[in-house]
């Protein structure tokens, strides 16, 4: 009983302490492979990561530091997180499906979709009146992953003509595009305008790479449910701090009206007015900057749908079904709780974090003028788990790559880990041979004391096979109690021992808990073996006839 259950322990720290390497390595990894650029990639470099042979997925992440709240902020794309993201199925009252589709947008997607493999967008616009100087125009496209690229199309001079501007697309995308904001920043005027300023958007057109190419082209009424809003972020920042504007106090532009005429869509608005003191005797006044944004999406209040880790729930005293506030590049979004995880991946932090996705959260953003989240990384679900041999050539240089199987052979492979996992196993070892040793001793004992019996059984007529069976069968109702009971206790033992013994090689509790894993098949094979090996090696020695009357004779002289 004592061998079994010591080698039920054994094996299942052993395969428990395995397994929690695995898990270890999949939390810090977050996917078969972890891609963390010196900088977030442009949408060439994207391309190019997205096509590198033996990359199944590739989900760009964005993590965002949290100040207004404990823990941080991770934007992934949800539609892809449950093929590429490698959490624990019990971190989770929910299987993964159903945990992302949680966060994933419902209904079409925000944007104008821009057919084929754009190599440039060109827009058609006009700006008035002559009082603006001129107006730097971006354009945010959203990618398929949803990741956003702002593409600045030039300068749009304010005479109240229309211009063409284009964007290019430098060495492709992950197509199909959206585009989902046309940005135009401007210097406010000194002072308040004596006429309001008009924005028109003529049309739109995306261009492919190929000089024939035909483009397809919009009007710009297609933009005609997109929402328009001026402001002003450093004006509202020179407001708020010393020495302020410089004469009146300022003001933000606002949007007026936005209409539809002739396949045009125009946007009325105020540029507002200020200039902020230097703050230096003598200096002159310094312009402040203010930007008109047409989005794609019309709700910049909306709140985004949020996984939460219970470290996030407990660190900022919430619950599922409440709504928090997460700051964004600067930008308040409200997120709202519709699930919650023990942990996840790459969180390590005491704070936890919010989990949305990445397309929702731009939308969110273009519609307060805030510039796109970047992707500070991206997870890639990889043919074999394994790092792609070309994935380094295709990388930007100080891009770092950790692998989940890299780190998982790294942990068995530490000495630390690896010897005291080996010196138990020689222990469980010499547990069951000792047993088994022990018990052939104990069954050619009795055998040889029952010799005079055995003899006269055989006198009698009962067969070899007849006595051998008889005492396997007598054996067994001992071994194999005692073999269940061994294994009875060596599940009670694991359970209560194995969380506490198994440990990283800095003696913490590994992250996330171990999970006991009690290697059935070869606890039971053991059990076998202790239980049956030594019945079976006495039966085969009864199975041999002896000479009845020696043995007897043999007998009646001792």
């Amino acid at each position: 009983m004592l061998a079994v259950a010591t080698g039920a322990l054994v094996i299942a720290q052993r395969q428990s302490s395995l397994r929690s390497d695995d898990d270890q390595a999949a939390f810090t990894a977050g996917a078969n492979v972890r891609v963390t650029p010196a900088a977030p990639l442009t949408s060439a470099q994207a391309a190019a990561l997205v096509t590198v042979p033996g990359v199944r997925r590739a989900m760009p992440v964005a993590v965002l530091p949290a100040p207004t709240t404990s823990g941080e902020t991770i934007a992934l794309d949800a539609r892809q997180a449950t093929g590429v993201t490698l959490l624990r199925a019990n971190l989770s009252s929910q299987p993964p499906s159903r945990l992302f589709a949680a966060i994933t947008p419902a209904g079409p997607t925000a944007g104008l979709p821009l057919p084929g493999r754009p190599a440039r967008i060109r827009l058609t616009a006009q700006i008035g009146p002559s009082g603006l100087a001129p107006v730097m125009v971006d354009l945010t496209a959203e990618d398929a992953d949803g990741d956003a690229y702002q593409l600045p199309a030039g300068t749009l001079a304010a005479d109240g003509r229309p211009h063409t501007l284009t964007a290019a697309i430098t060495g492709g995308a992950v197509y199909p595009l959206r585009l989902t904001a046309i940005t135009a920043s401007y210097t406010l005027p000194a002072a308040r305008l004596a006429a309001a300023a008009v924005f028109t958007v003529d049309r739109v057109a995306a261009i492919g790479a190929a000089p024939s190419a035909s483009p397809s082209t919009f009007p710009g009424t297609a933009l005609d449910r997109w929402r328009a809003v001026a402001s002003s972020s450093e004006l509202a920042g020179v407001r708020a701090t010393f020495p302020g504007p410089v004469g009146p106090s300022g003001m933000p532009g606002t949007t007026s009206a936005a209409t539809t005429a002739g396949g045009a869509r125009a946007v009325t608005f105020s540029p507002g007015f200020g200039q902020t003191n230097s703050g230096i005797s003598g200096s002159p006044s310094l312009p402040i900057g203010g930007q008109l944004t047409l989005t794609a999406t019309g709700d910049s209040a909306a709140a985004v749908p949020g996984i939460a880790t219970r470290q996030f729930l407990a660190a900022n005293s919430t619950s599922v079904g409440s709504t928090v506030s997460a700051d964004v590049n600067g930008a308040s979004v409200g997120v709202k709780i519709v699930a919650a995880v023990t942990a996840f991946p790459t969180v390590s932090q005491g704070g936890g974090a919010l989990i949305v996705d990445l397309a929702t959260l731009q939308n969110v953003l273009a519609a307060q003028s805030v510039p796109p989240a970047q992707a500070t990384q991206w997870w890639l679900a990889t043919a074999a788990g394994q790092p792609p041999p070309g994935l380094a050539a295709r990388l930007p240089a100080g891009a770092a790559v950790t692998s989940s199987a890299q780190l998982t052979a790294a942990l068995r492979s530490d000495p630390v880990a690896a010897v005291p996992r080996q010196g138990l196993l020689a222990v469980a070892i010499a547990a069951v041979v000792l047993a088994i040793t022990g018990f052939c001793v104990s069954i050619a004992t009795g055998v040889r004391q029952r010799r005079a019996g055995n003899a006269l059984l055989a006198a009698l007529g009962v067969s070899p096979a007849a006595a051998a069976g008889q005492l396997c069968l007598g054996k067994l109702m001992l071994s194999v109690p005692s073999a269940l009971a061994g294994l009875a206790l060596g599940a009670v033992l694991a359970e209560l021992l194995v969380p506490a013994i198994t440990l990283t090689t800095s003696a913490t509790a590994p992250v996330p808990p171990v999970l006991i894993e009690f290697g059935w098949p070869q606890t039971l094979a053991l059990a076998v073996a202790v239980a049956v090996v030594p019945v079976l090696a006495a039966g085969l020695a009864m199975a041999r006839r002896p000479d009845p009357a020696a043995a007897l004779r043999a007998a009646e002289a001792a």
